[in-house]
């Protein structure tokens, strides 16, 4: 690493053509790079990342700033070397423009990513940034999955918004904040029997506006892109979540840990010793972090750093939070426990009087309101707030008191 006046430099070299060709297609035509070094940064610090070209002796800089770290102790939980993912400030397209001479005899690369000046559309890339969806109902804020220039799929809180009902999308800059309004179309839903884990929307922007459009995308594709280049991902089924969540905030001061099973989404955010928010569907706060120990199979990403959330939840002690999930999850393991299936539908006994809700604590009322209803179990689950366990043991209670039948 150098110094240069305020900004430091760090130095990429390739001997052979071969090596940058392939450094080229991984990363550096997508807006950003790794380099590993021991050095500490800051996020958001701009730096200098020079190619040293041994093959051609030519040197070339380009500007970025530090978008992840990755630390010695996260190193050690992973299998990603100890450095710095940095996302370039010049747009993708002109960063292969600027490239694609130096690469023409490199063999192997796709003839049309030489081609000087052209500016190729950035393929759908994964890319997990805030959302908020405004359309004929209330505004829906989720988190995108993955983003095109022609479209997006973002994780929805539970509930769905029609095919074919014409919304207006709010998508944020992880890096700078920077938010863009684009008008478009949901097109499709994804998700298992009554619940819908997301939705995808066909981008339709005024002709006037589908440049800008294009830019913003490419921008938050090649952010997204330098970002997940530091990121430490696995099998859940080798840790469990109680477990990573607890390596996690002991080796890294801030993070955001995504997780994935099927089509559910989850998303997991603390900082310095806090829980500052987890989403997973509909369900937030203890209540999602309760059912996420229940994850025995899936994925998961981790970055060190808080990505911001659209929800305010008030911030647990991260130790604690996880103690009180997992004696909640391991209340619903307790043998004889009664487990209902999601789709049963308990129903009021007939002897009980229409009084009978007068003495019971608030979380029962809220069960029996619910079962005077006709509501199964699934959706008992997901109107109510308080985490699960609490919930089928109101259920329960209310069945001990001869209120309830299932």
């Amino acid at each position: 690493m150098l110094l240069t006046g305020a900004l430091r430099i760090l130095e990429l070299a390739f001997a052979r053509p071969e090596a940058l060709r392939h450094e080229y297609e991984a990363n550096l035509a997508n807006g950003g790079v790794f380099i590993a070094t021991d050095e500490p940064f800051e996020l958001r610090e701009k730096v200098r990342v020079r190619l040293v070209l041994g093959f051609c002796q030519q040197r070339l800089e380009i500007g970025g700033e530090i978008v992840h770290q990755v630390t010695a102790e996260m190193a050690a939980l992973g299998r990603s070397p100890q450095g710095v993912a940095i996302s370039f400030e010049e747009p993708a397209a002109k960063i292969r423009q600027r490239l694609a001479p130096l690469l023409e005899g490199a063999a192997e690369l796709p003839v049309d990513a030489l081609a000087p000046g052209q500016n190729a559309r950035a393929p759908r890339a994964a890319a997990r940034v805030p959302a908020r969806i405004k359309g004929a109902a209330e505004p829906v804020a989720g988190r995108t999955r993955n983003l095109s220039h022609t479209g997006v799929l973002v994780s929805v809180p539970g509930h769905g918004i029609p095919v074919g009902e014409r919304v207006k999308i709010t998508l944020t800059h992880p890096t700078t904040g920077h938010a863009m309004d684009v008008d478009g179309t949901v097109v499709r839903e994804i998700g298992e029997e009554s619940r819908v884990d997301a939705v995808a929307i066909r981008f339709d922007p005024s002709a006037s506006r589908r440049g800008d459009v294009e830019s913003f995308v490419d921008g938050v594709q090649s952010a997204e892109h330098a970002r997940s280049l530091g990121g430490i991902s696995g099998d859940l089924a080798e840790l469990g979540v109680p477990q990573l969540v607890q390596m996690l905030g002991s080796t890294a001061t801030a993070g955001t840990l995504s997780l994935r099973r099927g089509a559910e989404e989850a998303v997991i955010g603390f900082e310095r010793g806090m829980l500052r928010y987890v989403h997973a569907g509909s369900a937030t706060g203890m209540k999602a972090l309760v059912r996420l120990l229940g994850w025995r199979d899936g994925r998961f990403e981790f970055h060190a750093r808080l990505e911001p959330s659209q929800a305010s939840e008030a911030p647990l002690p991260l130790e604690g939070a996880i103690l009180d999930a997992t004696l909640m999850h391991d209340e619903l393991g307790r043998p004889g426990r009664r487990l209902p299936g999601p789709d049963a539908v308990p129903r009021l006994a007939p002897a009980a009087a229409p009084s009978a809700g007068a003495d019971l604590g608030k979380l029962e009322r809220a069960v029996l309101d619910l079962v005077q209803a006709g509501f199964p179990v699934r959706r008992m689950l997901d109107v109510i707030p308080e985490p699960d366990p609490l919930i089928l043991g109101a259920l329960d209670a209310l069945i001990d008191a001869g209120l309830v039948l299932l």
